[in-house]
């Protein structure tokens, strides 16, 4: 079924049942050569993490400075810290962070960039203001499937999340160069012990579940997320961390990352010759050669996408857009327009390994005309 989580396969399944390793050589694809990384459920506990660590060493509260087009939910851990964080402006182009008004708008304690969509971020105008305000740089590659050129390259520390772009319930990787692996035990600390996941077979059973509908049932199946482009998901208190339970540490281990790039390039190539036909709607990074997280669109105005967004659903297809911006930029609008004008007219479309091209493009042809 053309979903928008990635499924299982039998292939994976199969290679799911010999044993895990130790964390080690589960996150060896994540981990940069001298590297100190830990395996943990999600990304967002890791950057939660990071800022409480450097916030005991300071005696304060760290000073957070981020992309202003970013996720308000997936900072509810950070939050939670305690942690003063700051939206920079971005570019309504390509997102990229406004490095002037980021120098006007500091000192900072820690910078984050986001390599949106799997899209590499120019890191020379990050490592050279964090120079300058002796600031933690973090990378969120969350959206990235392994490290590539321009990607963990750069960051003391990078946040990879594995779970998002291949079937697993948990699983992320934070990585902390050889410069900042002073920082290792504080992080520990700061992480904690975190308990086991609880039984993912309810995880387990959905997923096989939605591989086993063949797609000519797709509309009866219900569809998950907002039902129109303005909404956005409320925000909710966030899980405590939890460590990675057997079931994920064994998806890991089995993880095919050659195939899954192919594979979502492929989709990806497919859907961009469906896009290319349109005269409204053109690709977001037309020049990217990074393995894409989704194929990200940007329509002509926020009506455009509006409506190509109600089409896709009442086609029961998938379709989602990006972030839910954090409540303090859609309060600035002057300060954030760059990141409202993107969140007002981007649109993503599923390109996972689990799709099959032929079928994902045809699908998709029907109705983007």
């Amino acid at each position: 079924m053309i979903s928008q989580v990635p499924l299982l396969d039998q292939g994976l399944l199969t290679r799911a049942r010999r044993p895990a390793f130790g964390d080690a050589s589960l996150i060896a694809p994540w981990r940069r050569q001298d590297d100190e990384a830990r395996l943990l459920d999600r990304s967002a506990h890791g950057l939660a993490a990071l800022a409480k660590a450097i916030g005991e060493r300071l005696g304060r509260s760290p000073r957070v400075a981020l992309p202003g087009w970013i996720c308000s939910q997936a900072l509810e851990p950070l939050r939670h810290t305690g942690a003063g964080l700051t939206y920079l402006p971005v570019s309504p182009k390509t997102g990229q962070i406004d490095w002037d008004a980021a120098e006007r708008s500091g000192p900072f304690d820690i910078l984050v960039v986001v390599h949106t969509f799997g899209a590499p971020v120019d890191l020379e105008p990050a490592r050279a203001l964090c120079a300058r305000h002796d600031c933690f740089l973090i990378e969120d590659a969350a959206h990235v499937l392994a490290p590539a050129s321009g990607i963990g390259e750069a960051g003391d520390a990078v946040l990879f999340s594995p779970h998002k772009l291949f079937p697993l319930p948990e699983g992320a990787i934070v990585s902390l160069s050889s410069a900042a692996r002073g920082w290792a035990a504080d992080f520990d600390r700061a992480l904690g012990q975190p308990p086991m996941a609880e039984d993912d077979r309810a995880w387990l059973n959905r997923r096989l579940f939605q591989d086993a509908v063949p797609d000519s049932l797709r509309r009866f199946v219900p569809q998950s997320g907002p039902s129109r482009f303005e909404a956005d998901p409320p925000l909710s208190d966030p899980p405590a961390p939890i460590a990675p339970s057997d079931m994920a540490r064994r998806l890991l281990a089995a993880l095919d990352i050659e195939t899954e790039a192919k594979r979502r390039r492929d989709n990806a190539e497919a859907l961009a010759k469906v896009v290319a036909r349109l005269k409204d709607v053109r690709l977001l990074f037309p020049k990217s050669k990074a393995v894409p997280y989704r194929l990200a669109l940007r329509a002509d105005s926020a009506e455009v996408a509006a409506a190509r967004f109600a089409a896709l659903r009442q086609a029961h297809l998938p379709v989602e857009t990006w972030p839910d911006l954090p409540p303090r930029v859609v309060a600035d609008p002057n300060h954030a327009q760059g990141a409202i004008a993107l969140r007002n007219t981007v649109l993503l479309l599923p390109v996972h390994g689990s799709l099959p091209t032929d079928e994902l493009a045809r699908a998709y042809r029907r109705v983007l005309k």
